[in-house]
């Protein structure tokens, strides 16, 4: 499989190097050049495999030519044995909130640690294929940052370095990423929002001239991560056995487009809702036809707190017909000028509206469902997960078939759910008690490029 950027640079890159760079020298996005597609007859012969032995076959033509297909399934059996339930994930169907997919078995208590463990696991082979020091480099506003740093702690030959929007996240994310005591971990504070933590790394990336190390991308614009979660829709679809609606809280739209590209790759089902916290710019994207970048305002679902959604430009690369040099045009103007669309005069558009929707939630709302919902179930969910489940009300679903995607424990949010506080106490893994005790060590820089550099080289490199 070989992959190429969004923007029109035509130079074709093996998995390897997809999987340990960050966003391509145009400043575009990796795409591979197709998707692996799968008939009705070959998914369903899936049915009764383990979610590891279902990863190996959905992922392995992705990365083809890098491991074989028995290492490949030996990696991803060992990524996921960290994980508190054998199933890595689990669908329980509710009375009243439809079916609720849990996806924070893992050692962080989020979803993201389902990308992670794997991504981790593929940068330590290729650590031993390439000579250069891999620093893995990313922004994080909440759950991303302490999943990478849990799943590359272990691996000597990596170093890790997680930019942060200082006291703009939840406590229990902060102790995550900042009591690892690993020697290989740098979590940076930087004064400023989740956008200037991401800039300041997309900047890294493409400012990067240090031939001796090899910068990765742990953030959705890392192929990998995306390929990843595209697993569990097929999950979903094989358990039900019939098609759905996903509901899912998004910021930086690569929970999205994973569901998206299991669609390319063969997966029928009914769509996706696309569900936003106050900062909505998905929200009014496909509401407006509009995608406009807002001020990130600080909400109770802090890894939603985004105004700019990098993962949407993979979608756009297919709205526009893979045309790289319009992309390259649209975001050399962007975020000063926004892009608009017409269902006049872009088919792709209108399908990608009619398999798209999106809803939004502010954090009145959120506390309203999280209280509302422990009444009805006796479950207490997150508040990224309630602003998918507010979501649903709001477009009059059928909750009979609808998945709501449940990203997170509620014990990483106690600010969200101290209504429930007994229940939470007795709910919380004895491991989020722990590091609430432990001691903290990070570092605090300006919103500054010229200070992560001289940080990256002085700390991490030295």
């Amino acid at each position: 499989m070989k992959y190429f950027s969004t923007r029109g640079d035509s130079k074709r890159l093996d998995f390897v190097d997809v999987l340990t760079s960050g966003t391509a020298k145009d400043g575009g996005l990796y795409m591979p050049e197709n998707f692996p597609e799968f008939s009705e007859d070959e998914i369903n012969s899936f049915q009764n495999l383990t979610y590891q032995e279902l990863a190996s076959n959905i992922l392995f033509p992705y990365i083809e030519g890098f491991l074989t297909k028995n290492d490949f399934e030996k990696l991803v059996k060992e990524a996921y044995d960290s994980f508190s339930i054998p199933e890595v994930i689990r669908l329980n169907e509710t009375e009243n909130r439809g079916f609720i997919l849990e996806l924070f078995h893992g050692p962080t208590y989020a979803f993201k640690d389902i990308a992670m463990q794997l991504l981790a696991a593929l940068l330590d082979k290729a650590a031993e294929k390439t000579d250069q020091k891999i620093v893995v480099l990313g922004a994080t506003s909440g759950d991303t940052g302490s999943a990478a740093i849990e799943a590359c702690k272990n691996f000597k030959d990596i170093n890790i370095v997680i930019l942060f929007p200082d006291k703009k996240i939840s406590p229990v994310q902060q102790r995550q990423m900042t009591t690892s005591g690993a020697s290989n971990v740098f979590p940076l504070a930087v004064k400023g929002n989740f956008d200037d933590c991401q800039n300041q790394v997309k900047k890294m990336f493409l400012e990067n001239d240090n031939k001796d190390i090899r910068l990765v991308s742990i953030n959705s614009i890392n192929w990998t991560r995306i390929m990843a979660q595209s697993v569990y829709f097929f999950y979903t679809k094989l358990k039900l056995e019939k098609k759905f609606i996903a509901s899912i809280p998004s910021g930086n739209f690569g929970h999205a487009y994973a569901g998206w590209t299991a669609k390319k790759m063969g997966l029928s089902f009914k769509g996706i809702n696309v569900a936003t916290n106050m900062n909505d710019v998905l929200y009014q994207l496909f509401s407006k036809d509009i995608y406009e970048k807002k001020e990130a305002k600080s909400s109770l679902a802090p890894s939603m707190d985004i105004s700019v959604a990098s993962n949407f430009e993979r979608l756009l690369f297919e709205i526009y017909e893979g045309d790289g040099q319009l992309l390259r045009s649209l975001f050399s103007s962007f975020p000063m000028k926004p892009i608009e669309f017409n269902n006049q005069t872009n088919e792709i558009w209108k399908d990608v509206k009619t398999f798209f929707q999106s809803s939004t939630c502010n954090d009145k709302d959120i506390i309203k469902t999280i209280s509302q919902s422990f009444v009805d179930e006796n479950i207490l969910f997150d508040p990224h997960t309630a602003t998918a489940l507010k979501g649903n009300d709001d477009l009059n679903y059928d909750l009979s078939d609808v998945v709501t995607f449940a990203t997170a424990h509620p014990a990483k949010f106690p600010d969200a759910v101290k209504a429930q506080s007994e229940y939470l106490e007795k709910i919380t893994p004895e491991k989020l008690k722990q590091i609430m005790i432990k001691d903290e060590s990070y570092s605090v820089i300006n919103n500054n490029f010229e200070e992560l550099k001289s940080f990256i080289n002085s700390e991490v490199l030295n």
